[in-house]
């Protein structure tokens, strides 16, 4: 009976089985991620910021097509993340993969050249010449509009080397970039962003790209850059930031692209703190930038009191009188005090910027005067080493994956003590580096010697510090009876210490937030107009304030590690046949094998015994 009942009933018990693990299959989700840097694995922030999404909010992925193996590395890890952030979010999440050219109806691009063939005409161009004489013309202009309407989305492009046979490459602009929108808000991505690495060509020993290697940085931040954008995009209040004036802060052209970048994610309001009465608690943090005035007591109590009210600060200080422009007239120039009288303040509170101009092998360019030729200077793109590049260190959200910060003229630190106070160097030189101490001479003959390292003997000399904790009043037991009651009146009390802990930037250089511009505009921040490249100033910036003023979890996320594990290319060569039996041959005989015995069970089984 037991055996007619197996025979009969067995494969019909197995395939009901079957259907019931896949309909709980398909209603619980059970996922295992078994590396160890959790690579597939959402943190409890991101999970918690994606189930308090309240309505649909979608992301367009421009990664449609084909690629090589490292973009499609690149697609492969944004399209997971997206899945396991869509799961968590309840399907508020909705994935669309397009090309860029799908933003852009025939309409508009007819619209687009319309409009640039009606302002040529205008000017006086003879439009149906330039039409006869380029035959792509119509194509080239709509191309341009696409790319800088891409642009003002923050899409940006990225040129990319195909190799279309075994020894012709061609060049393809690709656009590795996603929009997170909700509504009529929209905040881009990019998603190529992360600390570039160099290995040496082994041919040339020049420097060049590992793309391998920095697009593993890349996808180490995607989480971050999603959480982020996906943060700032649900935001009900935009915290307010205060730019402090009066004291010689620049309000010119250029502060074009910092009035830009506070003006996506923040309210942004001036302040002269000598002619109101407080810095208003109101402002989640001010910025102090390069002041050229000296600070009076009245005006340093007022940041004093601002700060022990939980107020945040970041300062970019030039401590000394030093500018390129002085240069185009003389070889040398002095560097001079600017007499900010800050001093007693920052060491109060835990740091000493010095009197010094830090030199870097680690620099940008700068076009200079080599030479005369019939009476014509001769220009020559070099090295400036008062024009270093600042290296992200240790692993603050802040810096963790940043390319370097470009400053000019920039003065060390060092951190004091101070109770209480803890202290994060976020930016240092290179390992190639000198300093000249007050009096500084600025000299162009110094340029000859960049190049000898016995003279550039300093490493990593801190620029930028993070303090963090509740700090002392330098007006605690300075302060008459008078100022405390003013304060008192004012903010409701009069403090020594906040309640809290709050936080501070001091950076030994006014331009890092600053940007170089021309009669015809401004360039962004970081951005070397000899290089024609942008470094992580903006960056740093983006992710100082939202750390000190959003969501600090968000911004810790960019701590995740993504450790590209590469095949040893010896071992390839030396295994490369055992390895190919391996894959090869052990599957076909595991098959072989079970079908073996797979028959051999039928035998036993169904064989009538006489």
């Amino acid at each position: 009976m037991m055996k007619i009942f197996s025979t009969k009933y067995g494969w019909f018990i197995l395939l009901a089985a079957l259907v019931l693990i896949n309909v709980l299959a398909s209603s619980l989700r059970l996922r295992w991620d078994l590396t160890s840097e959790q690579r597939y694995s959402l943190s409890p922030q991101t999970k918690a910021l994606l189930k308090n999404i309240d309505t649909t909010i979608t992301v367009d992925v421009f990664l449609k097509g084909d690629f090589r193996s490292s973009f499609r590395k690149l697609r492969n890890s944004t399209n997971d993340l997206l899945n396991e952030m869509k799961e968590y979010s309840g399907s508020q999440l909705q994935i669309n993969y397009k090309s860029v050219d799908e933003m852009f109806t025939d309409e508009a691009k007819d619209f687009m050249f319309g409009e640039v063939i009606n302002e040529l005409r205008m000017n006086g161009v003879n439009v149906d010449s330039l039409n006869q004489t380029k035959p792509n013309f119509r194509e080239e202009v709509i191309q341009q509009m696409m790319s800088d309407s891409l642009k003002s989305l923050g899409i940006l492009p990225y040129t990319l080397e195909v190799q279309e046979k075994e020894e012709a490459t061609t060049q393809r602009v690709i656009y590795p970039s996603a929009l997170v929108k909700r509504g009529n808000k929209v905040v881009s991505v990019d998603l190529l962003s992360g600390k570039t690495e160099y290995s040496r060509d082994p041919l040339t020993g020049s420097l060049v790209t590992d793309e391998a290697k920095s697009i593993s940085n890349a996808e180490a931040l995607l989480e971050f850059k999603f959480a982020d954008a996906i943060e700032k995009i649900q935001r009900k209040q935009k915290p307010l930031i205060g730019y402090l004036t009066g004291n010689g802060q620049p309000m010119g052209p250029e502060t074009f692209d910092l009035v830009q970048t506070l003006d996506a994610n923040y309210l942004f309001q001036l302040v002269d703190p000598n002619k109101t009465n407080v810095i208003p608690k109101d402002f989640a943090a001010v910025m102090i930038v390069k002041p050229s005035i000296g600070f009076t007591d009245s005006t340093k109590m007022k940041i004093d009191q601002y700060i022990m009210q939980g107020g945040k600060v970041l300062w970019f200080l030039d401590m000394l009188h030093a500018e390129k422009d002085s240069l185009a007239i003389v070889a040398q120039t002095l560097a001079y005090d600017r007499g900010l009288n800050l001093d007693d303040l920052l060491f109060k509170y835990g740091v000493r910027i010095n009197r010094d101009l830090l030199q870097d092998q680690q620099c940008d360019l700068s076009k200079l005067v080599v030479g005369n030729a019939g009476g014509q200077p001769q220009l020559a793109d070099v090295p400036f080493n008062y024009y270093p590049l600042l290296n992200a260190t240790g692993n603050h959200p802040i810096t963790k994956n940043l390319e370097p910060v470009l400053s000019l003229f920039t003065n060390t630190l060092d951190t004091v003590k101070a109770e209480g106070i803890s202290k994060n160097i976020l930016l240092t030189s290179s390992e190639n580096a000198k300093f000249v101490s007050t009096p500084a001479i600025i000299s162009l003959q110094e340029l000859q010697t960049i190049q000898d390292v016995n003279l550039y003997t300093k490493r990593n000399l801190p620029v930028a510090v993070f303090l963090e904790g509740q700090f002392n009043s330098f007006y605690g037991n300075r302060a008459s009876a008078e100022m405390r009651q003013f304060f008192t009146k004012e903010y409701g009390s009069f403090k020594t210490k906040p309640d809290a802990p709050t936080q501070q930037l001091v950076i030994g250089d006014g331009d890092v937030v600053l940007n170089s511009f021309t009669k015809q505009e401004p360039f962004p921040m970081g951005y070397s107009r000899v290089q024609e490249r942008s470094f992580a100033n903006k960056t740093f910036l983006q992710n100082t304030l939202e750390y000190m003023t959003g969501n600090a979890g968000i911004v810790a996320l960019r701590n995740k590690d993504v450790p590209l594990r590469l095949l040893n290319p010896q071992k390839v060569s030396d295994q490369r046949l055992q390895w190919q039996l391996i894959n090869i041959a052990v599957p076909v005989f595991l098959v072989l094998l079970i079908g073996f015995g797979y028959m051999q069970w039928r035998k036993r089984t169904y064989s009538i015994k006489a």
